[in-house]
């Protein structure tokens, strides 16, 4: 009997990460009032529009707030500059407000690191910016992604995590004394029966899943990565899943491959390939080892003719997973591995929705719509 996987995205399809919306909404907020701009507040629209540009990471959509922010201030205080501090306060404020849709407008939302790409138009459409300004976006949204070097992300990241677990995993002394927004404004998206049905389902040995994901999660110890993923399992109580989030795959990406850390997330194919490794009880080393080797076309590949005739089920809410997995059974079928794709798109924004049509088969609302035994 030939085999079904179903490769889950966490946030969206299996948990509704209302803890990062509400720590992004808050993060810009907080930037505004430092820089001046009290009125500031990034809507759920624009948040939904960022994704659409493949700008999934909060991290990121941070920066690009932030360096938005800093254009329009610089009109009436060129000297004006975010230090990160929470103690940082403006003495002066303005009713002017960013133009975070201006920048949607023309943002194309298709590279790998969202800060570089908003930096290069950034600077393009601002060209009378003097060097010290330049520097300072520069510095921004190029360093948006490293907890140690960023202005923006530790008071981020501690919102999201929590003071506590932010200063147990990045070391860092906390500014908030706040309780993890996650844990606070998370919700499952899926049902306990829909829950129960799954595991059902999981029973029947020619089933399996697996949930991948870009948030971070623990690695080994020579690789700084929070816990965010496990967070989120733990709140949808379904640890019997295994999982592959950024964390890992940063890990092997830049120990064991010279790469930067973002190499193998989705929309690269690694991420659906070593998933489907991991759901047949390989360690993650071993699963990404042979996902890599497999996309470079080294090394021996005859563990993959298993697959043959297996069907992919893959639930996302934005392009970049469907993506990863179109590309991944098109990989193995180069290689003369016949898989059943089905992509399913998981959504009620209309934004979000048009993004995913020209990637899935079909789109549902929720993820309890779905029945497992039709698949």
């Amino acid at each position: 009997m030939n085999r079904k996987f179903i490769l889950f995205d966490m946030d969206g399809v299996l948990l509704s990460p209302e803890g990062y919306k509400h720590a992004l909404i808050e993060s810009v907020k907080r930037v505004g009032q430092a820089l001046g701009m009290p009125h500031v507040s990034l809507s759920e629209a624009q948040i939904a529009r960022f994704e659409t540009l493949s700008v999934t990471n909060e991290w990121d959509t941070l920066a690009i707030c932030t360096a938005i922010m800093l254009i329009e201030i610089w009109q009436e205080n060129p000297s004006i500059r975010y230090t990160g501090e929470i103690s940082q306060t403006s003495q002066e404020s303005t009713t002017i407000l960013p133009k975070f849709d201006y920048f949607l407008s023309k943002f194309p939302g298709d590279g790998d690191l969202p800060g570089h790409e908003a930096c290069e138009i950034i600077l393009r459409e601002n060209p009378s910016l003097n060097n010290s300004q330049k520097f300072h976006l520069t510095d921004i949204l190029f360093n948006c992604r490293d907890i140690y070097q960023s202005l923006t992300l530790p008071l981020h990241l501690e919102r999201v995590l929590g003071s506590g677990l932010y200063k147990d995993y990045y070391g860092l002394e906390p500014q908030l004394n706040t309780e993890s927004f996650l844990l606070k404004y998370d919700r499952p998206s899926i049902s306990e029966e829909q829950k129960l049905s799954l595991s059902t389902w999981l029973a029947s040995p020619p089933h399996f899943a697996g949930i991948l994901t870009n948030r971070p999660n623990r690695t080994p110890k020579q690789f700084i990565s929070a816990p965010e993923a496990e967070l989120g399992v733990k709140l949808i109580d379904m640890k019997y899943l295994p999982i592959l989030g950024s964390g890992t795959l940063g890990w092997y990406s830049e120990n064991y491959q010279g790469n930067e850390a973002h190499t193998f997330l989705k929309p690269n194919p690694v991420h659906s390939l070593a998933l489907l490794q991991l759901c047949l009880g390989l360690d993650s080393y071993n699963a990404i080892k042979i996902a890599v080797n497999l996309l470079q076309n080294i090394g021996n590949q005859d563990n993959w003719h298993q697959f043959d005739g297996d069907k992919i089920i893959i639930f996302e809410d934005s392009a970049k997973g469907l993506i990863s997995a179109r590309l991944a059974v098109d990989i193995l079928q180069d290689r003369g591995v016949n898989l059943d794709l089905l992509c399913v798109g998981v959504s009620n924004n209309p934004i979000k929705i048009k993004a995913l049509e020209p990637h899935a088969n079909i789109i549902i609302e929720n993820i309890n719509q779905i029945n497992w035994d039709s698949l």
